[in-house]
C-alpha cells in the first residue's frame, strides 16, 4: 500500500469499516511510514479532543426565545415584502397609463395617405444599340432568388445543339 491509497482510506480506517484485507494493510503500512503515522496520530489525538469536550446545555427558556426571535423575523419579512408588493403595483400602474396615453397620443399624429399615384411610364422604342432579349426560362427565374446552382445547369441546357437526341448517335452505338 502507498502513501495515497492510506490518505483515501483513512477515514474508513478511523470508524473502523475497512474489510480485515485493507485494515491489515493500513497497519502495516502505519508500521513502515513515519508520515503516514504521524498524520494518523494527529487525526485520533483530534477526535480524543472533541470527544472529550464538555456537552453544552442550552438554558431552560432558551426554545421559547429563539420561538419568539424566529416569530418576529418572520413577521417582518412579511411587512417588508408587502411593501415591496405594494410599491411594483403602484409602478406598473403608473407604466401602464403613461405608455395607453403614449399610444394614443401617437395614433392621433399619423395621417396615412389613402392613395398612392405614380407618374405613368411607358416604353415606345429600345434604346440604340440595345440586343433584342429573350425571355428567361422559368426554371432559371425560380432559382435565381433562391440563391441554388440550377440556373446554369439550365441555361446551358438551353443552349447546347439538338443533334444530341440525334439519330446519328443512335445509330454508331448500335
Amino acid at each position: 500500500m502507498d502513501c495515497r491509497d492510506f490518505k483515501e482510506k483513512h477515514f474508513a480506517f478511523v470508524d473502523d469499516t475497512l474489510p480485515g484485507i485493507e485494515l491489515i494493510g493500513m497497519q502495516v503500512h502505519l508500521t513502515e511510514c513515519d508520515v503516514c503515522a504521524k498524520q494518523d496520530a494527529m487525526v485520533r489525538r483530534s477526535l480524543l479532543l472533541f470527544r472529550n469536550l464538555p456537552s453544552i446545555e442550552p438554558s431552560a427558556d432558551f426554545s421559547s426565545r429563539l420561538q419568539q426571535k424566529l416569530n418576529a423575523a418572520k413577521l417582518a419579512d412579511q411587512e417588508a415584502n408587502s411593501g415591496r408588493a405594494r410599491k411594483l403595483a403602484a409602478t406598473v400602474a403608473v407604466t401602464s397609463i403613461v405608455m395607453l396615453g403614449y399610444i394614443a397620443v401617437s395614433l392621433r399624429q399619423v395621417d396615412y395617405p389613402q392613395d398612392i399615384v405614380l407618374a405613368p411610364v411607358v416604353a415606345i422604342a429600345s434604346a440604340p444599340g440595345a440586343t433584342p432579349m429573350s425571355a428567361p426560362a422559368p426554371e432559371m427565374v425560380a432559382s435565381v432568388p433562391a440563391g441554388l446552382p440550377i440556373w446554369t445547369a439550365a441555361l446551358l441546357a438551353e443552349q447546347a445543339p439538338v443533334h444530341f437526341a440525334s439519330l446519328d448517335l443512335t445509330a454508331t452505338t448500335r
